[in-house]
């Protein structure tokens, strides 16, 4: 199965170093003193892999063991008066408290959660973004917030991670959520990291990398904010590189039971997930090549955990979507009832602007779809 590129995200690729170009006369001694050194500088930087083995499997501690139970109290009644916390993304460059608060009179129900990312350019910006969370002081609404594994344009590694190299950008986003009241906010760490478009991106052959830099980061955040809500979030519909069997990116990224409260799914009407009938509503569900939103809901309900959905939606012609399609409306409506046992939190990505173009409010781009979301919600 191709991959599926999300519109709403920039397909990135791991920074990589820029090859000096090789003399052609060197002395056998100094290429052996050099590969001498710099396998000692390397040894005292990264980690070996036995050691990221372990770093995958070493307890990470917390207050109160991480679950979906441990989610709900962290996050409250829902607003909106359902059975699940129920959300939006409202926009790039327009994205506001206000907007939100807006999006729940319009649709009739309150909005419990927002969400949002943080520029990811550089380390620097990741500790220094801000703006993503003050943005929605006017809305009591709980923050979703993607947190970035890596930067884009930076230098970083899973390694670098288990390293501790960066622990002071981790360590700042988790103080900056805590002084802004937003310590209860569900992160999703490295999300979407069996597709190929982020710099986290993982493959079945690096999965002990990806699962030590998860545990790590979630050991720095709980280190300064111990009632972060930690979601492991993947791309549904889309398969893991390298893998043998269709649920491998939940039984090879998946990072442990005592790190992980919640387990998400990212959907869409496009591509391998099109919704137009009943036979393509259940292989919606359990793709052919790839997990689906009811394999995540068994592996969250197997696990003791919360089920997310943090990005959902329809999608556009451009990006082989169905457009206008109440269908998917009314099919992901129904499953949320069916599975409230397992789901803490879902939230419908509304988004004009890219070619993902799939908003039922303001501007209204679907108005079938719209109303009946309307009606639903």
């Amino acid at each position: 199965m191709p991959e599926t590129p999300h519109a709403h995200h920039p397909r990135t690729s791991r920074p990589r170093r820029a090859r000096r170009p090789r003399r052609r006369r060197v002395w056998v001694g100094g290429v052996l003193l050099l590969t001498l050194l710099v396998g000692v500088c390397t040894s005292l930087v990264l980690p070996p892999q036995d050691d990221l083995e372990r770093a995958a499997l070493e307890p990470v501690p917390s207050a109160v063991p991480p679950s979906r139970e441990r989610a709900l109290d962290l996050l409250g009644t829902p607003r909106s008066g359902g059975r699940w916390h129920s959300g939006v993304w409202a926009g790039g460059d327009v994205a506001s408290g206000e907007r939100v608060e807006a999006f729940g009179k319009w649709r009739g129900t309150r909005v419990d959660a927002v969400t949002m990312y943080p520029a990811y350019r550089t380390w620097e910006e990741i500790a220094g973004s801000t703006w993503h969370i003050d943005t929605f002081d006017s809305t009591p609404a709980v923050l979703v917030y993607g947190l970035p594994m890596l930067p884009s344009q930076d230098e970083g590694s899973f390694r670098s991670v288990v390293a501790g190299e960066h622990d002071r950008v981790y360590r700042k986003v988790a103080q900056d959520l805590l002084d802004r009241g937003r310590g209860t906010s569900v992160v999703r760490i490295g999300w979407e990291a069996n597709g190929a478009w982020f710099p986290w991106n993982a493959t079945a052959q690096d999965a002990v990398e990806y699962r030590a830099a998860f545990r790590h980061v979630v050991r720095v955040l709980w280190s300064v904010a111990p009632d972060l809500v930690i979601d492991f979030d993947v791309a549904c519909g889309t398969t893991l590189r390298g893998q043998d069997s269709r649920t491998d990116t939940l039984e090879l990224l998946y990072p442990g039971d005592d790190v992980v409260d919640v387990v998400g799914c990212d959907t869409f009407d496009w591509y391998h997930t099109v919704t137009v009938d009943d036979a393509s509503w259940a292989a919606t569900q359990r793709p052919a090549d790839a997990v689906g939103i009811a394999d995540v809901a068994d592996f969250a309900r197997a696990h003791g955990k919360g089920m997310t959905v943090p990005e959902w939606g329809l999608a556009s012609p451009q990006e082989q979507g169905r457009g206008d399609n109440p269908l998917l409306m009314q099919r992901m409506r129904g499953f949320f009832e069916d599975n409230a046992d397992v789901l803490v939190l879902e939230s419908y990505f509304n988004e004009p602007d890219t070619s993902l173009a799939n908003s039922i409010w303001d501007p209204v781009q679907h108005p079938r779809a719209s109303q009946v979301y309307a009606d639903l919600w």
